[in-house]
């Protein structure tokens, strides 16, 4: 009786299969990290440009808000306007020595050759203009 020694370890089949098993984990695990990393930026460019529209709206308030608009740039690719215009339903020729406006401060930017956008809008109480 011829005995066969046993042999062990893998044969080529199983190693290909568990190295093709490891590529699929790892491709799959970059896609994740890619759409995360993409997530995170988008995220980060929002967070600025609400920054940005807050900031805007503040300097818009304390200065003094006649019907009117403004734009610029800021650095980074993020573009501003600011619009300044009578309060929808106020009546403009009241007794009232004060007048309502609305200020809307809108930030834009490109991502991924889309514009984006975020508008912050106030509405704030400004002394009446006196007649020249």
């Amino acid at each position: 009786m011829i005995r066969r020694a046993r042999q062990s370890g893998f044969t080529l089949i199983e190693t290909l299969v568990a190295l093709a098993i490891i590529g699929l984990s790892f491709a799959v695990l970059f896609k994740i990290i890619s759409d995360d990393l993409d997530r995170t930026r988008r995220s980060g460019d929002e967070a600025a440009a609400a920054s940005l529209a807050q900031s805007l709206l503040v300097q818009a308030q304390s200065g003094t808000s006649r019907p009117g608009s403004a734009s610029g740039r800021f650095a980074g690719g993020y573009s501003w306007h600011v619009d300044v215009s009578p309060y929808p339903g106020a009546d403009q020729r009241s007794a009232w020595p004060v007048d309502a406006v609305t200020i809307a401060a809108t930030v834009t930017w490109r991502e991924d050759g889309i514009v984006q956008s975020r508008t912050l809008t106030a509405v704030r109480v400004v002394p009446k203009a006196r007649p020249q």
